[in-house]
């Protein structure tokens, strides 16, 4: 793809210009991203940004709403 091709080239273009400070800086970074990317995460890790959400709603009589038929969708 010419998209991508070229948005290599600026960026390698951009680090051919840095400075040696900025180079560790960026070395360092690229390091941290590539850490995060590669950490599985648990579901439950994102379970703190519900906090403020009121989901008793859809937990309330899980079970017996599963069994209606969930009559909130129609049928055709």
């Amino acid at each position: 793809m010419v998209g991508k091709e070229r948005l290599r080239s600026v960026i390698l273009n951009k680090i051919k210009h840095l400075s040696d400070d900025q180079l560790n800086d960026l070395h360092s970074y690229l390091e941290d991203l590539e850490r995060e990317f590669t950490i599985v995460k648990s579901p439950m890790s994102f379970s703190g940004i519900f906090e403020e959400l009121d989901l008793d709603e859809l937990t309330t009589d899980l079970h017996q709403r599963r069994g209606d038929g969930n009559k909130r969708i129609p049928n055709f």
